[in-house]
Formats: C-alpha cells, structure tokens, sequence
C-alpha cells in the first residue's frame, strides 16, 4: 500500500489552491507542520484518516484503501463568516474535483463520498472562528 501516493491525491490539489488565493492561506497537513498556536491569522487544517486498507481484489497487483478527510478552517472571529465561507467553498471545489479522474492502469484512483458540512463554531478555538467539513475516500493504488 502507498499511503504517500493516496494522501498527495488531496493534499496537492489543497495546497495549490489555497495557495492561489489573495492572500495565500497557509494549510496544515498532519505530522508534517504544526498548526500555529494561539494564532490570529487564517489558516487550514487537513487531516487523512485511513479505515480499511487491505480489502480483498481479485489481483494481487491492486491495493484499497477507504478512510475519511476532515478539513478545519480557521478565520477570524469577530468579522462575521463570509471570508470562512469563500474558504469552505474553495475546499468544496477541490472535493468534488477530485472526483473527476478516471481510472487507469496504473497510478492512483481516488474518489470522495458525499461532503458534511459545513459546521461553524465560534467558541472551540479562541480567538478563531471555525468551520469544518468532512467526507470519505475509496482510493486504489493500481501498478
């Protein structure tokens, strides 16, 4: 199995296009950067989880994988919930791109499942305003 392979499914396309926006919005993968503590600025937060990763194919040349993405958005407090909402939707749009890949022969295949969310909250992280969304992902390492 390449977890490697199936995390750059989600975060690459994430961090290009949080990084395209004005200004860029830094984004936080797990176990790699620290999300700043006690901050005032925007950021993101991505976390890949994995479930079931050994289900059982016909060919021993292919690997499954399912699990989940949660993504945390964190803005300002106190200015109100449209810069959030550009961000949601800037992670939304990347989801359900990532739907539009084909299968192939080799490479990874990846697909995510219906997106929850979006569920604000102004009091779990002080002095920030949050929102989160998350969903499932299929993912097959083919080679």
């Amino acid at each position: 199995m390449n977890y490697q392979s199936i995390r750059a499914q989600v975060e690459n396309p994430l961090l290009t296009a949080f990084g395209a926006l004005s200004p860029a919005v830094p984004i936080f993968f797990d176990n790699i950067t620290a999300a700043p503590a006690n901050s005032t600025t925007e950021y993101v937060r991505l976390n890949v989880t994995f479930g079931i990763t050994n289900e059982p194919t016909l060919s021993s040349s292919v690997d499954n994988a399912q699990g989940a993405i949660i993504i945390r958005i964190f803005t300002e407090k106190g200015k109100g919930p449209a810069r959030n909402q550009v961000l949601v939707n800037t992670a939304v749009d990347v989801l359900e791109t990532l739907n539009n890949g084909t299968k192939g022969t080799t490479g990874t295949y990846f697909k995510v499942g219906v997106i929850e969310g979006p569920i604000f909250s102004s009091t779990e992280n002080p002095p920030m305003f949050m929102s989160t969304i998350d969903t499932s992902f299929v993912a097959t390492v083919l080679s």
